[in-house]
């Protein structure tokens, strides 16, 4: 029999199928989770509902949600070695580093570290799932130079978030709209940083290990950070009446648009619409720059220069993506553009660990081929001779 020959290789192993899942389906202009559309799930859900679903494979009935809420509420409090350490990173480190170096030192005081049975990782998915908010809202308070704010029981997991990080003095809708914006950003296949998490998990390394890795993966501007980058390029072009010259200028230098184009998309981000209209109604009560009104020109004036682009410039611009309008959501409720990453990864996180423990559940080592490109046949040479 020959022996097989590897398949040519895809640089970003683009359209190569690694993995099977249950959770997640993401197609052009379609995502859902475990078989329910996002647009439902925007419109009735409570984030708890979904992250139940993705960690449980099905909506939870009233007693459920009861105890699943109970058991996030339970864990959002940091142990006083949770809140040192936090208090110290936050001085210097990025909202990305605290949340990456939070999660791995969660490890040291869970009860199960090192038990990678399914009961065990998903009473580890809803700890890490309650904490995550506590960590960042702290971190962006002592930012601010501000005391942190303990959770509130009584509140809902977004609610929370929003009380955890502003107080009083947080937008009436913030609640309601970190509760979609975490359901829009809480899945999405074998994204890189979902990638990662599995490759890591199928060496047998255990939750925390696999999220962190995750972390290092969303920090990149690649994957994450379009938020951040969507705000500069905003600011850069100044006004509404600005955008056609600024991006005429753009295209020609090669200019690379944050918050547009997509791998799998290719008209549409399904994710996208629902953030656009959060923007546009927080945009009517904005008083600083017209930044809703720029997008919304922006985009259009894209769409009539595409068809003129070269195919490669084209294909970067092919959607506008999940990042480009939470951007200038999350600035309307005061969030600061840097901390973009962050928030979606608040979301993220019910997911990675859903993946993580479907990898664990039934586990091959992830080892993929390279190809070979450097030289071969050397001859070694005595160090005096070289």
């Amino acid at each position: 029999m020959a022996e097989a020959r590897p398949q040519a290789t895809v640089r970003g192993l683009e359209g190569i199928v690694a993995t099977t899942t249950a959770i997640g389906l993401v197609e052009d202009d379609r995502l859902s989770y475990r078989g329910y559309s996002i647009d439902d799930l925007v419109a009735h859900a409570q984030y708890e509902e979904v992250a139940h679903l993705l960690l449980n494979g099905e909506l939870p009935d009233r007693s459920q949600l009861r105890d699943f809420k109970a058991e996030l509420t339970k864990h959002r409090a940091l142990s006083p070695f949770l809140r040192g350490l936090v208090a110290e990173i936050s001085e210097q480190a990025t909202a990305m580093d605290v949340l990456r170096t939070a999660v791995s030192a969660v490890a040291t005081e869970d009860p199960e570290e090192g038990d990678n049975s399914q009961e065990a990782e998903h009473r580890k998915s809803i700890r890490l799932t309650a904490k995550l908010p506590t960590i960042l809202a702290a971190y962006i308070r002592r930012r601010r130079g501000e005391q942190p704010i303990p959770p509130e029981p009584s509140l809902e997991h977004a609610a929370n978030f929003a009380q955890m990080t502003w107080g009083a003095k947080a937008h009436p809708r913030a609640a309601e709209i970190m509760n979609a914006a975490m359901i829009i950003q809480a899945e999405h296949g074998l994204n890189a940083s979902t990638f990662v998490a599995r490759v890591t998990a199928s060496t047998g390394a255990d939750m925390h290990a696999a999220v962190t890795a995750a972390f290092g993966a969303l920090k990149g501007p690649l994957h994450g950070g379009a938020t951040d980058g969507t705000m500069r390029m905003l600011d850069e072009i100044g006004s509404p009446d600005h955008v056609e010259s600024w991006l005429d200028r753009a295209i020609e230098r090669k200019y690379k648009f944050s918050g547009f184009g997509h791998r799998v998309y290719k008209t549409a981000d399904p994710r996208a619409k629902h953030l656009r209209r959060f923007a546009g109604e927080l945009s009517k009560d904005w008083s600083g720059p017209r930044y809703f009104e720029m997008q919304e020109r922006l985009v259009d004036a894209i769409a009539t220069r595409r068809p003129k682009m070269s195919p490669s410039a084209a294909e970067k611009v092919n959607v506008v993506n999940v990042d480009f309008f939470a951007a200038t959501t999350y600035t309307f409720l005061g969030i600061p553009a840097d901390l973009g990453t962050s928030i979606f990864a608040l979301g993220r996180i019910a997911g990675w660990c859903a993946h993580i423990m479907e990898q664990h559940r039934d586990n091959r080592l992830i080892r993929p081929e390279s190809e070979y490109t450097g030289p071969t046949g050397k001859t070694w040479v005595p160090i005096v001779e070289r």
